[in-house]
């Protein structure tokens, strides 16, 4: 039926008859010309570059949906091929095969899996499952769910009290770090909602801009690298802002406080 119903989106896209047959068979899809990466990643975290995640889909498709289907027709593109093969879309699945890079951590996983899911809801107007396939032990696979996955990450890492004092004895880059985890908070926040709880949001604050444990979290980043203090207190502002989190006026109020004092104390990042 998946085949089926791709020609019948090409038929009605204007695609010859025996044109659509032929295209409606496609499901190997990547970059054009050769080119790798979805070319939205940097669109996504310039949340001034857009406005609705129609426009971040139709990047990701234009960047992705050369097809590879046969050798008359490799990495051959046309309108609508990408969006048909999308039609009966259930579930977006990522391998996972290293403990060292998880949803939060890696910014390709919002960027590859995030991407598709969000063309494959804008295109089809349903939210896809989101799993992981977890090879991490080959003597134990299994499939996890992508929130449980994120939400795993979340209370082992950036909101656990034993990690973050180790954090806290790191440099520059392990502040870094830290900030490209609340940048890819946000970034699947824009990729799938439904993975991201306004908790987590509020974890965040409360242990990075309260710093409530008294870990020594701000003082880390004003001590060691005040330049990913300001990206991720912007980041968090632009959260709110894209009306993603529903932060109460008092954490707007703090967040910006503290993004502002430490552009007046250190000149601004340019985040």
């Amino acid at each position: 039926s998946g085949v089926r119903d791709a020609e019948r989106v090409l038929l009605d896209k204007g695609v010859s008859p025996i044109e659509a047959r032929k295209l409606s068979k496609y499901r190997v899809f990547g970059g054009l010309n050769g080119a790798y990466g979805t070319g939205i990643q940097g669109m996504v975290e310039s949340g001034d570059s857009w406005e609705t995640r129609k426009e971040i889909a139709d990047a990701y498709i234009n960047n992705m949906g050369a097809f590879y289907g046969d050798r008359e027709s490799w990495e051959g593109f046309s309108n609508g091929v990408f969006e048909a093969a999308m039609q009966n879309t259930d579930a977006v699945v990522q391998p996972r095969q290293s403990n060292t890079w998880g949803a939060l951590s890696l910014d390709h996983v919002y960027e590859f899996m995030g991407g598709l899911t969000l063309a494959v809801r804008e295109v089809t107007g349903k939210d896809p499952e989101g799993y992981f396939s977890d090879l991490r032990n080959r003597r134990r696979v299994r499939t996890q769910e992508l929130k449980q996955a994120i939400g795993v990450e979340a209370r082992t890492t950036i909101l656990n009290p034993t990690y973050i004092k180790e954090l806290v004895k790191g440099g520059a880059t392990t502040a870094n770090s830290f900030d490209e985890l609340v940048r890819n908070t946000y970034s699947w926040n824009v990729m799938k909602p439904s993975v991201i709880d306004k908790e987590l949001w509020d974890d965040i604050y409360k242990t990075y801009v309260l710093d409530d444990k008294n870990l020594g979290t701000v003082d880390f980043f004003e001590r060691e690298n005040p330049a990913a203090l300001q990206d991720f207190t912007a980041t968090m502002l632009e959260t709110v802002r894209k009306g993603m989190w529903k932060a109460s006026p008092e954490q707007v109020k703090k967040i910006a406080e503290l993004h502002a004092e430490s552009v007046k104390k250190h000149n601004a990042g340019c985040s």
